[in-house]
């Protein structure tokens, strides 16, 4: 692992994939950004890679196998595609010998970036936020993800399971009083379905406040894993949300330490740019 002014970088699945995770003192990595073509550049030089694919996100748990570059949408500036549908997963291959081979870009901040390794060398690539993992239709992209190999003939003790850093509990949870009902019926049914230790006080501010209910998706998304039959699962217990901040500045808005995060940016800046700042997650074969 490697963390210094480009990021995290690191290899996985015993070194036939590399993460990088792009930070603050990169730089936003936001297709709205002026600089994106710059960064994306960056990132290419970086990790080596001729084309990234960034997935259009919507909180769904859509899995996507990805055949050919034909199948996607030329993004903003030359040699970065989008899926054409919204699609919080998708599906390549680390060796091009059966779906394609291109590198998966998702642009984030507090959400983690779950990856699951066949033996076939085909990768899905997943936004593991909230509602990704706990989506209201009932389903979810880990679950998604694992059927998908299912029917490629795979069982899930053959399947390799990473959920990388994120915001955790300790930041991370619901303190909306309006919707406390919902929320504390939502909390119920992790712990039911995942255990007590999913679900604990947040700690942090700001959704400390109003007594948050603080949740760990990335805990809840290896329960998931390991309920279907997964037996390799990593998780990264990192919070991008407070890692890189000291506890005077853990309610100061804009303050964003290693990573930039939603919990801490300041909403009428987000306002008055159209966007967040964002985190860049890049997964691509060794």
């Amino acid at each position: 692992m490697n963390l210094n002014s480009t990021g995290k970088q690191l290899d996985v699945f015993d070194g036939k994939a590399r993460v990088l995770h792009t930070g603050t003192e990169f730089g936003c990595v936001h297709p709205s950004d002026s600089n994106f073509a710059n960064q994306f550049e960056r990132i290419r030089e970086i990790s080596g890679q001729d084309r990234i694919l960034a997935q259009k996100l919507g909180f769904n748990t859509k899995v996507t196998p990805i055949s050919g570059i034909d199948e996607l949408e030329q993004g903003k500036v030359e040699n970065f595609f989008r899926t054409p549908i919204v699609s919080d997963g998708v599906v390549v291959s680390l060796t091009g010998d059966t779906l394609m081979k291109i590198a998966v870009m998702i642009m984030n901040a507090d959400c983690g970036t779950i990856e699951i390794l066949a033996p076939n060398g085909e990768i899905a690539v997943l936004h593991g936020g909230f509602d990704n993992i706990d989506n209201k239709d009932g389903t979810s992209i880990v679950g998604n993800a694992i059927k998908y190999f299912e029917q490629k003939g795979f069982r899930p003790q053959q399947l390799k399971f990473r959920v990388g850093e994120s915001a955790q509990a300790c930041c991370y949870g619901l303190n909306n009083p309006a919707y406390q009902s919902q929320n504390e019926a939502r909390r119920d049914k992790m712990v039911q379905d995942y255990g007590s230790d999913v679900v604990r006080p947040v700690r942090n501010l700001p959704r400390s406040e109003n007594g948050g209910i603080g949740f760990d998706v990335s805990l809840i998304a290896a329960r998931q894993a390991d309920l279907a039959g997964i037996r390799d699962i990593e998780v990264e217990g990192l919070c991008t949300s407070c890692h890189g901040l000291v506890s005077s500045t853990m309610g100061t808005l804009d303050s964003f330490g290693t990573w930039y995060s939603n919990l801490r940016e300041n909403p009428v800046n987000t306002k008055t740019r159209g966007y967040g700042m964002r985190n860049a997650v890049v997964v691509y074969s060794r």
